[in-house]
């Protein structure tokens, strides 16, 4: 079992004397590990404590979120339209609304 890591990783783990084996994932492989880890990352976030570590796992969501759209092909700029285009059509969050119950 192991986990997507970042490229200094190893390097880092080497100098502190440590050891550490890797390999290079396939495409496929690489896509299921970004998911995994924007999921991983996103429950980290979840549990962060202070505001120093609410950014730090913020700045990490952010980090794989951005590998995963260039993996996919995807440009920042198309999340950010994407992201004001349903801004303006279904709002923000910025009103701290939260449902209490909903029927269809």
């Amino acid at each position: 079992m192991g986990k997507l890591i970042r490229d200094r990783v190893p390097e880092i783990v080497r100098e502190l004397g440590h050891h550490i084996e890797v390999r290079e994932l396939t495409p496929d492989e690489y896509a299921a590990a970004l998911r995994e880890k924007l999921v991983e990352e996103a429950r980290e976030a979840e549990r962060a404590g202070d505001r120093a570590a609410l950014v730090e796992e913020l700045a990490d969501l952010a980090e794989v979120a951005l590998a995963l759209a260039r993996h996919e092909g995807i440009t920042e700029a198309e999340i950010q339209q994407q992201r004001a285009d349903k801004s303006h059509s279904h709002g923000s969050f910025d009103g701290r609304l939260f449902s209490t119950s909903y029927r269809s």
